[in-house]
């Protein structure tokens, strides 16, 4: 009589089964976040085995991640939900949400990127990312004027006039280098080319060799919430493909601001 040798069940044909399994689950979330139905309803829809579909909802049911509806046997998402999205919700802020995407644009143009927000009439940076050529780049102010850098002029470009007239009336600003921008006058030509560009530029105005550029970081208000900028010493800068730079910046400020503008995430100062 021959041996019957049962078929060799290897780590990988689990892992591969478990894999599988938790895609069917979260293919029966899916399906009920999109539309309560019936168990007849589901399985129809995602063409499952009835015996794993009853099994999948028995056991999401338990955990309380979904509940069924009496008398409609409808199937929708439980409770548990509410936990997990306010976690989520905690934990989002904006230099979590823009730091992947800083990473990315410091990489791909070799120089600083950061995060700015307004804070007291300063600019404050929440976050940054050095490029790999940013080694020769200077040390900002940590509480930098408005005026006197890009990130600040691109806040100030959304003031009304009589918020400009007394900021600059007030505020005591000095001239940091030749090209700082002191006057209200001065700055209605500026603002001018910021609303024009959509972004702002700070051409040695904080410190003598180097150049930022900046764009604003919308919210669901639609207000500028922050903004991304980039740093670089002016004469490295401009041996690369400037206009190409602004254009991606600007299309990382678009990802991240379709981020805020969906998880309602707003400045906290």
């Amino acid at each position: 009589m021959k041996d019957l040798k049962q078929p060799l069940i290897t780590s990988d044909t689990k892992n591969k089964e478990f894999s599988n399994s938790i895609d069917k689950t979260l293919s029966v979330i899916d399906c009920i976040f999109e539309e309560e139905g019936t168990f007849i309803d589901i399985q129809k829809k995602l063409n499952l085995p009835k015996a794993t579909l009853h099994r999948i909802l028995q056991s999401l049911e338990k955990y309380g991640l979904i509940e069924k509806v009496v008398p409609t046997d409808h199937y929708r998402l439980g409770l548990k939900f509410i936990y997990y999205s306010e976690a989520v919700k905690t934990r989002l802020s904006i230099p979590s949400i823009a730091q992947p995407f800083l990473q990315s644009l410091s990489a791909s143009i070799g120089e600083s990127a950061g995060l700015t927000v307004l804070f007291q009439e300063h600019c404050l940076s929440l976050a940054s990312c050095r490029g790999e050529e940013s080694a020769l780049t200077s040390n900002l102010l940590p509480f930098p004027t408005l005026n006197c850098c890009s990130a600040g002029k691109l806040f100030l470009s959304s003031w009304s006039d009589e918020q400009l007239t007394e900021y600059f009336s007030n505020a005591h600003l000095k001239k940091l280098t030749h090209n700082t921008i002191i006057t209200y006058d001065d700055f209605k030509k500026e603002q001018a080319k910021i609303l024009k560009n959509g972004f702002s530029c700070d051409d040695e105005e904080n410190e003598y060799g180097l150049f930022c550029l900046s764009v604003p970081l919308f919210n669901h208000t639609g207000q500028i919430n922050a903004n991304i900028g980039i740093t670089a010493p002016k004469s490295r800068l401009f041996t690369k493909d400037v206009d190409a730079i602004i254009l991606q910046l600007k299309d990382t400020a678009r990802e991240i601001s379709d981020v805020l503008i969906k998880t309602k995430c707003v400045c906290p100062y």
